[in-house]
C-alpha cells in the first residue's frame, strides 16, 4: 500500500512495465491459437478408419488443388527443396525414387522451420526443435515432445512435383 507522499506501484518486479506484460501475453496467446489450429488442421485431416502414417498424419484440405511445388528433374534423391505457397509451406524430398513433402510449420507453437543442410534436419527458429526431413522429432529441450509433422498428399506428373494444397482465398473455387 502506497503512503500518501509516495507513488503507487503496479506490483510488477524489476524493470517490467505493464505494456511488456499485455505484448508478451498477446504473443503466447497468439502462438497458442496457431499451435491449436495446426493440431486441429492436423486431427481433421487424418481419415477414420484409415491407418495414418508412421511419420505423422496426413495433411489433407477440405478444399484443396494440385500445385507444383518443384521440377522432378531437380529434386535428386534423397535431397531437400523447400516450398512456400501463401495457404502452407513445407519441404519435399525424394526417398527410394518417390516424392514425399512435410510441413515447414513446428507442431509446438507455429514456427517457420528452415532446412539445416549440413545437419539434415529441419530447425524451429523459435526452440531447439528439430525433425528429420520425414517429419520425426529428432531433439527438444520443451516438456512433452511435440507431434510429428504432417505429410501432404504428392504426385509426380507432367515433370512436376505437387502438392495437395488449400486453395488461396483468392483464387476462385
Amino acid at each position: 500500500m502506497a503512503r500518501a507522499n509516495e507513488p503507487a506501484t503496479s506490483g510488477l518486479a524489476g524493470p517490467w512495465k505493464p505494456i511488456q506484460v499485455i505484448v508478451g501475453t498477446a504473443a503466447a496467446a497468439t502462438a497458442a491459437v496457431a499451435a491449436v489450429s495446426i493440431d486441429h488442421v492436423v486431427s481433421d485431416g487424418e481419415r477414420p478408419g484409415e491407418p495414418s502414417q508412421a511419420d505423422g498424419p496426413q495433411l489433407v484440405p477440405s478444399d484443396g488443388e494440385w500445385v507444383p511445388v518443384a521440377k522432378s528433374a531437380d529434386l535428386g534423391e534423397g535431397s531437400v527443396l523447400p516450398f512456400d505457397l501463401g495457404t502452407v509451406s513445407g519441404f519435399v524430398r525424394r526417398v527410394g525414387g518417390k516424392a514425399d513433402a512435410v510441413s515447414g510449420v513446428c507442431t509446438h507453437q507455429g514456427c517457420k522451420l528452415w532446412f539445416d543442410g549440413a545437419a539434415d534436419r529441419l530447425r524451429c527458429p523459435c526452440h531447439v526443435t528439430s525433425f528429420s526431413p520425414a517429419g520425426q522429432v529428432l531433439t527438444h529441450q520443451l516438456p512433452i515432445a511435440p507431434k510429428s509433422l504432417p505429410h501432404f498428399d504428392v504426385r509426380e506428373r507432367d515433370g512436376n512435383i505437387e502438392v495437395l494444397a488449400p486453395r488461396s482465398p483468392t483464387r476462385p473455387a
